[in-house]
């Protein structure tokens, strides 16, 4: 175990206390300005750009920092096309659902679920995204100070109490403000730390080209791979489609993303953080896919894990930061800044995006005549709570043991059934709330099922080799030997399942073991077309809504377009049909029958401006 100098603890330190300072300095330069609106959308006057850097940071935790690389480690390079799925949300989000929301000036995303289907499904969708919120922030933080502690010794208990105090006390003073610009300030620094590692990994292999040879030589030259069996754990079609339903639930239904870009002076502002943050995110994560191929090719013929330097593989990040950086005082501890940045960032979000969620799915309901600086006050006595839950659901992570994976799975489909249900008053006009309800219910307990399925029938992975041939210690008589992974994930977005040994045949399991073998990346996605399909099916049979009684500001401008078509050409196929007619009454009774028509549907036909 390599452990950080005094040095590196003080650049640490520097890291954090200027965190803090930026919550401090919006907390005095807003004292003049305590309202609602300010303290959760900075009065909607945010500038895209660091909004979206802000949406890019508080999208990727330290846990995919630290995990992703090591899922390419693993694995090998195929999931770099995450990247194309990130550019193809962002298309879909842009203009679909961000027009709807900017037009309805909500605070709350789940505003748009009780406008569309009352309150009772609201409900069952905040506490969805509440219990989804709390789970993720308190893995976010325990993930990155475990996998540290056990490499560099830094303390478990003090780097969880010290990121989890600094942003909270950050964000209770500051707001979405400091929240944003410190986003901006950790962005830049996760960026600083990626380009080190990844260089000077390159440096010491001899060059980017001879990283790229390491890793073709010993078979992870899988760049791309066209099959469209959904039971391979990454393909090419898995990846772009899973990343793209997965992080496009982020972007339209998670508060903490719906917040940022609602923050926005106006909805052109709005689009273009959606732009920055997607293609910042589609950059970082090619960044973070170049760092497992470095990472492999560092490690090539000694694997630290299969060699028991590191406990898991999420901790290679952290172990090659000390490795290559032990004799340069200070650059340990900056890198491990840029590891924490990302945690910090995800957590104050999250904070900022619960109180969004009390003042307007809770006081605004509870107590609606709450004077505004009174509400501002109790906001920010809630963003005290919850960063103090936050870092109890840290420990309480910490003795979990084996119920882990099970949560990781668990917090992994909690998104999907929720992105389903907003997918069913965006897009489908027909949709009602009993629809949407049972919809959201079948969606959860699919999702469920099929975790708890892939637990007790593990999908069994043919990975590419790991060595320890030229390793100083040698733990077992071969010179090659398979990879047989733990059974804790090693990163909560992209990786989820488990791993079983490549010797356990797929004949000796049931039929619906096969089921169950899905790809992890198609969770999300199976969870919310269960939704949707059952949504509609229910809707049908429960008196489906007319679309001329649907509000057409709660309908997405695709609907509204295709709706408005459809009106058209069946007002011109009418005219067509009566143009022959010889008699001017029935002509002109016709006519009034189409403007009758046009009336009824003119809901759909007049859009507001996009």
């Amino acid at each position: 175990m390599a452990y950080l100098s005094l040095v590196d603890y003080i650049v640490f330190a520097l890291f954090l206390l200027f965190s803090a300072s930026v919550g401090i300095y919006h907390g005095i330069r807003s004292r003049t300005r305590q309202s609602t609106s300010e303290y959760l959308l900075a009065g909607r006057s945010m500038q895209p750009l660091p909004v979206g850097i802000s949406i890019a940071v508080s999208l990727l935790s330290a846990v995919a920092y630290l995990g992703t690389p090591a899922e390419i480690y693993i694995h090998g390079p195929v999931f770099w096309t995450c990247s194309v799925g990130s550019i193809f949300q962002m298309f879909i989000v842009s203009t679909a659902f961000c027009p709807v929301y900017y037009n309805l000036k909500i605070t709350s995303v789940f505003e748009y679920i009780d406008m569309r289907f009352g309150k009772y499904v609201r409900f069952c969708g905040v506490a969805s995204n509440l219990l989804f919120l709390f789970l993720y922030m308190g893995i976010v933080i325990y993930g990155p100070s475990l996998a540290l502690n056990a490499v560099t010794g830094l303390s478990l208990k003090a780097s969880i109490i010290s990121v989890g105090v600094v942003c909270t006390f950050y964000t209770t003073i500051g707001g979405i403000r400091a929240v944003v610009w410190t986003d901006l300030f950790q962005g830049l620094l996760l960026l600083a730390g990626l380009f080190i590692t990844i260089i000077s990994c390159a440096i010491q292999v001899g060059g980017l080209g001879e990283t790229f040879k390491i890793n073709i030589r010993d078979g992870r030259d899988t760049f791309l791979d066209f099959r469209l069996n959904p039971t391979i754990r990454h393909t090419t079609w898995s990846v772009i489609i899973g990343i793209a339903s997965l992080q496009g639930g982020y972007f339209s239904t998670n508060q903490i993303i719906v917040q940022r870009y609602m923050a926005c002076q106006t909805l052109t502002g709005a689009k273009l953080a959606i732009y920055f943050g997607s293609i910042l995110i589609a950059f970082i994560q090619i960044l973070l896919v170049l760092a497992g191929i470095c990472l492999y090719a560092y490690f090539a013929r000694c694997d630290p894990y299969t060699a028991g330097k590191v406990q898991n593989p999420d901790q290679l990040m952290a172990y090659i930061i000390l490795d290559i950086f032990q004799n340069t005082p200070g650059m340990g501890g900056l890198l491990i800044s840029a590891v924490f940045s990302a945690s910090l960032s995800t957590v104050s979000s999250g904070i900022n995006a619960l109180t969004a969620l009390v003042n307007q799915d809770i006081l605004g309901t509870v107590c609606p005549g709450l004077s505004d600086f009174k509400r501002s006050m109790v906001l920010k006595f809630a963003a005290i709570l919850f960063g103090t839950a936050t870092i109890l659901l840290a420990f309480l992570a910490s003795i979990m043991g084996g119920l882990l994976p099970m949560t990781f799975k668990l917090v992994g489909i909690l998104n999907g059934p929720v992105f389903g249900v907003f997918c069913l008053g965006i897009f489908f006009p027909w949709a009602n709330s009993k629809g949407a309800m049972i919809g959201l219910i079948f969606g959860a307990a699919v999702g469920i099922w099929v975790n708890i399925g892939s637990m007790v029938y593990p999908p069994i992975l043919d990975d590419p080799p790991l060595f320890v041939d030229q390793c100083e210690t040698i733990l077992t008589n071969q010179t090659s030997i398979p990879f047989v992974a733990p059974l804790e994930p090693t990163s909560f977005v992209y990786v989820t399942e488990h791993l079983t040994r490549s010797d356990v045949m797929e004949s000796s399991r049931p039929g619906i073991a096969k089921f169950y073998s899905l790809s992890y990346i198609y969770y999300s996605l199976l969870a919310s077309v269960t939704t949707i399909m059952i949504g509609l099916i229910c809707s049908f049979l429960t008196h489906p809504n007319s679309p001329s009684d649907v509000d057409p500001k709660l309908i997405s401008p695709w609907t509204r377009n295709i709706c408005k078509w459809r009106h058209i050409l069946l007002w011109v196929r009418e005219r067509k049909h009566t143009k022959g007619t010889r008699h001017t009454d029935d002509h002109l009774g016709g006519d009034n029958g189409e403007t009758m028509q046009l009336h009824v549907n003119e809901k759909l036909l007049v859009s507001p401006s996009v």
